[in-house]
C-alpha cells in the first residue's frame, strides 16, 4: 500500500519499504498528482497529455503517456493506476491519498477529519514546466481546497457555539483566521470568542494584528467593527468575567459565511445585509448552473425584460435603451446628481470635495488621473472610515489601472477587491462597489462569481452607467458581443456625455456585426464633438475609431487617429498592435512590422500583444509561441481575443479550446 501525500510538499510513501527510485521521478509523481486530485472521477487521457506534454504532436504525447503508464505501473503495480478507453483514476485499494481522503470526510460533513487531513496548501512549491493550463487548474484545484478548509473550521466553531464549549469555539476560530488572516468577518467571531471565554485582552490583541495586516497587505482601512469592538473589550466592564464579556459582545459570534469567493446553498444573489453586520455573500451552485443555462438563450433581452419602460426599438436592429430623466435634476450632467448625492454620505467637508476631485479624474481613466484619484479616495476614507463611496471609488480606480495595464494586475485587482469588500460591509446597496468586485474577479478568472456580482449591482443601481458598462466588459471578455452589446447602449444612453462609455459602445457595435452603426457612433462621439480637446484625454477613444476605420477600409483616417493617440501613451504596445492592424489590412506588412517594433516589450501584456500582432499578419503557429507564453492574461485583449473579426483564425484554430479552457471559460 502506498500512501501520496498532496496537501503541502508532494510526496510518495510505501507502508512496506523503501518506495522504488523511479516511481519518484518528477514525471511520474506529477502523474500520480494529477490523479490524486481528479479522485474517483478520473481524468481523460487528452487532458493529462496537454498538461504534460503540452508542446508535443497529439501521437508523440500519447506514446509518451503509454510509456509513462507502463513504468509506473511497473514500479507501484499493474493495478496501481486503473484506466478504460479515455480515462484514468487511481485505485484507492493500492494508493491512498490525503486529498481523496478531505474530499470523501467534507461530502460525509466529516469536518473534523477533513481538517485533520489538510496539512497545507495543494501541491505547495510545485510548479509544472511552462504550461499555463496545467498552472491554471492547479491554481483552480488549490483554491477549491482552501475554501472547503474554510468552511469545515466555520463549521466547527460554529458547532462549538451551539454546544457552549466556549475554549473549543475560540480554538477552531483561531485555526479559522489562520486560514484567512485578512478576514474581518472571522477576526470578528474569533475576538467574541475569545471574550465569551474570559480573555478580553487576546481578542484586543487579535483585532489590532487584524488592522495591521489589513492596513500594510491591502493599504485600506480595515473595517471600523474590529476598532469598535476592541474598544468595547477594551473597558474594564468587560474584563470582569467570562459572563459579563459575553453580555458585552453578544451572547454567541455571528454566524457568517467566509468571506472571499464561498459558497452557501441558498440564493445566487449578494443579499442586502443589515447595516450592523458584514455582507454576505452567497452562491448556490445547482442553481447557478440552472440560471447560466437559461441566460445563453434569453441574455439578449434580459435587459429589456428588466427595464421595460426605458426601452424601444432601434433602427440599427438593437434594443435601446432612454434615458431616465431624472438623472440630470440638479447637476446638469448624467449620473452627476449620483455622484453628488454620494458625497453627501459623509459629514466631513473635506472628505467630500476629495471625493468628488478624485470622481473626475478617475472619468478621465488616464493612467495620472487613475494613480490621483486613489490618492484622493484614500485621503477620503482616512478622513471619514465609514465613507462607503470613497471605497467604491477606490476600488473602480484600482481596477482600471489593472485594466488597462497602468499598474500590474496582481497588485491592482487584489486591491480593488479588498476596497469593494469594504465598501459592501458599509454598504450592501452600493452597486459601484459590486461592479468593482466583479471585474476583480473576472480577473480572477472566476466568471459565474463575477456574473453574480454585477446582477446584484444592477438590481442596487439599475441607472448606473459604469454598472452597465463594467458588466458589458465582463460579458466581452467572454465572447458575448450581443449581450455586452445590450448594456453598452443602455450605458451610453444614461450618460451621453462619457467618452469611455459611448467609446465601448462604437466597439461592441462592431463586434456585435454592425459596422456602419459603429462608425455612427465613433463620428458622434469623436468628430462631431466640438471639445476635441476633452476627446483626447483619453487615447482609447482615439486607438478605437482608428482600428474601426482600419476595418472600414479607411486606412489613412485610422492610422492617423492612432498615431495621435500614441502621443498619449508613447510605445504602448496595444495601440502599436491597432496601428500595425490597419496597415495590414492595407496590405503593408512592411510597415505593419515596423509598427509594431517600436512596442516597449517591458510592458506587462507584451508577450499577448505580440502574439496578437503574428495572428493579425496571418502567422497563427508564430502567434501561439507568443501567446502560450503568456502567464497572467490581462482582461482589456480579452475583448479583442474573444470577439474581433480580425481574430477569427486565431480562434479557429484547435490550439484555441487550450486557451480557452485555461481562461476558465469552457
Amino acid at each position: 500500500m502506498f500512501a501520496l501525500r498532496l496537501f503541502g510538499a508532494l510526496s510518495l510513501e510505501s507502508e512496506s519499504g523503501p518506495v522504488p527510485a523511479g516511481a519518484l521521478q518528477r514525471r511520474r509523481l506529477t502523474l500520480l498528482a494529477l490523479l490524486g486530485i481528479a479522485g474517483e472521477r478520473g481524468l481523460g487521457r487528452e487532458r493529462i497529455q496537454a498538461f504534460l506534454w503540452p508542446e508535443s504532436p497529439t501521437d508523440r504525447a500519447r506514446h509518451a503517456l503509454d510509456q509513462l503508464l507502463y513504468a509506473t505501473r511497473r514500479d507501484l503495480g499493474v493495478d496501481a493506476i486503473l484506466s478504460s478507453a479515455t480515462d484514468l483514476r487511481l485505485n484507492s485499494t493500492r494508493i491512498s491519498c490525503d486529498v481523496r481522503e478531505f474530499d470523501v470526510a467534507m461530502a460525509d460533513g466529516r469536518w473534523a477529519d477533513a481538517v485533520a487531513s489538510y496539512s497545507g496548501p495543494l501541491l505547495d512549491g510545485l510548479h509544472p514546466a511552462a504550461d499555463v493550463e496545467f498552472e491554471r487548474w492547479m491554481e483552480r484545484e488549490r483554491e477549491r481546497r482552501e475554501q472547503e478548509l474554510r468552511r469545515a473550521l466555520q463549521l466547527l466553531a460554529q458547532d462549538a457555539d451551539s454546544r457552549g464549549d466556549r475554549a473549543k469555539a475560540a480554538q477552531w476560530w483561531r485555526r479559522r483566521v489562520d486560514a484567512e488572516p485578512l478576514s474581518a468577518p472571522a477576526t470578528l467571531s474569533l475576538m467574541r470568542a475569545l471574550a465569551v471565554a474570559g480573555d478580553c485582552t487576546t481578542a484586543v490583541q487579535q483585532g489590532r494584528v487584524h488592522q495591521r495586516l489589513v492596513r500594510e497587505i491591502l493599504e485600506v482601512e480595515p473595517d471600523p467593527a474590529v476598532e469598535s469592538l476592541a474598544q468595547t473589550l477594551s473597558q474594564p466592564a468587560s474584563r470582569t468575567s467570562a459572563d459579563s464579556a459575553a453580555t458585552a459582545v453578544g451572547a454567541s459570534p455571528i454566524t457568517l459565511v467566509a468571506t472571499g469567493v464561498t459558497t452557501d446553498p441558498g440564493t445566487d444573489e449578494f443579499p442586502a445585509a443589515a447595516p450592523d453586520r458584514p455582507t454576505r455573500w452567497r452562491l448556490a451552485a445547482s442553481r447557478r448552473a440552472t440560471v447560466l443555462a437559461f441566460v445563453g438563450l434569453f441574455a439578449l433581452f434580459t435587459a429589456a425584460l428588466l427595464y421595460p419602460a426605458r426601452f424601444r426599438s432601434s433602427p440599427e436592429g438593437f434594443v435601446r435603451a432612454e434615458a431616465p430623466a431624472t438623472d440630470t435634476a440638479s447637476s446638469g450632467a448624467p449620473g452627476g446628481d449620483r455622484v453628488m448625492r454620494a458625497a453627501q454620505r459623509t459629514m466631513d467637508m473635506e472628505a467630500r470635495q476629495e471625493y468628488l476631485r478624485a470622481h473626475e479624474l478617475w472619468s478621465r481613466r488616464t493612467k495620472d488621473g487613475l494613480e490621483r484619484a486613489v490618492v484622493l479616495y484614500r485621503q477620503a476614507t482616512e478622513r471619514d472610515p465609514s465613507f462607503a463611496p470613497a471605497y467604491a471609488g477606490m476600488a473602480q480606480a484600482y481596477a482600471m489601472l489593472g485594466y488597462f495595464g497602468f499598474g500590474p494586475a496582481d497588485a491592482m485587482f487584489p486591491k480593488a477587491r479588498a476596497a469593494a469588500e469594504r465598501a459592501i460591509t458599509l454598504d450592501a446597496r452600493s452597486g459601484e462597489a459590486y461592479a468593482a468586485l466583479g471585474q476583480a474577479l473576472a480577473w480572477e478568472h472566476r466568471w459565474r462569481e463575477s456574473e453574480a456580482a454585477y446582477r446584484t449591482a444592477l438590481s442596487a443601481s439599475p441607472d448606473d452607467a459604469t454598472v452597465h458598462q463594467w458588466y458589458a466588459l465582463t460579458l466581452a471578455y467572454m465572447g458575448r458581443a450581443r449581450e455586452s452589446l445590450v448594456h453598452t447602449t443602455i450605458a451610453s444612453r444614461l450618460d451621453p456625455l462619457s467618452v469611455q462609455i459611448n467609446n465601448f459602445h462604437g466597439v461592441m457595435l462592431y463586434y456585435a456585426g454592425d459596422l456602419p452603426a459603429s462608425l455612427r457612433q465613433f463620428e458622434r462621439t469623436v468628430i462631431a464633438e466640438p471639445d476635441s480637446a476633452w476627446v483626447r484625454q483619453n487615447p482609447w477613444v482615439l486607438d478605437n475609431y482608428g482600428h474601426i476605420l482600419g476595418a472600414a477600409g479607411r486606412t489613412t483616417e485610422g492610422a492617423r487617429l492612432i498615431e495621435r493617440a500614441l502621443k498619449v501613451v508613447p510605445r504602448n504596445p496595444r495601440a502599436l498592435l491597432d496601428l500595425a492592424a490597419v496597415h495590414a489590412r492595407a496590405g503593408d506588412t512592411a510597415r505593419a512590422r515596423a509598427d509594431f517594433a517600436q512596442a516597449d516589450p517591458s510592458h506587462p501584456h507584451y508577450l499577448l500583444y505580440r502574439g496578437l500582432f503574428h495572428a493579425v499578419l496571418g502567422e497563427t503557429g508564430e502567434a501561439y509561441q507568443w501567446i502560450e507564453q503568456v502567464r497572467e492574461w490581462p482582461l482589456a485583449p480579452l475583448i479583442g481575443v474573444n470577439n474581433d473579426p480580425q481574430y477569427a483564425r486565431l480562434r479557429a484554430d484547435p490550439r484555441f479550446a487550450r486557451v480557452r479552457r485555461s481562461l476558465k471559460l469552457d
